[in-house]
């Protein structure tokens, strides 16, 4: 997995919903500091944490893992 597409597809589907980083980070309760260094590609986030987020965003986990 790639955490350069991962990264991208992050920002993508946050951007799409209109949130900030901050708000996405309130509605997963994460902090916009969490999610900016998971959109710099750098570290991937815990799984129970990338469920919130796959949730909040409306899509797939698989949409955020696959090549």
């Amino acid at each position: 997995m790639n955490s350069k597409i991962f990264a991208k597809r992050l920002r993508t589907a946050r951007e799409e919903k209109g949130y900030s980083q901050k708000d996405l980070g309130l509605r997963v309760g994460l902090s916009d500091k969490s999610i900016s260094i998971y959109e710099k590609g750098n570290v991937y986030p815990p799984v129970c944490n990338l469920l919130k987020i796959a949730k909040e965003l409306g899509k797939s986990i698989g949409y955020f893992l696959e090549d």
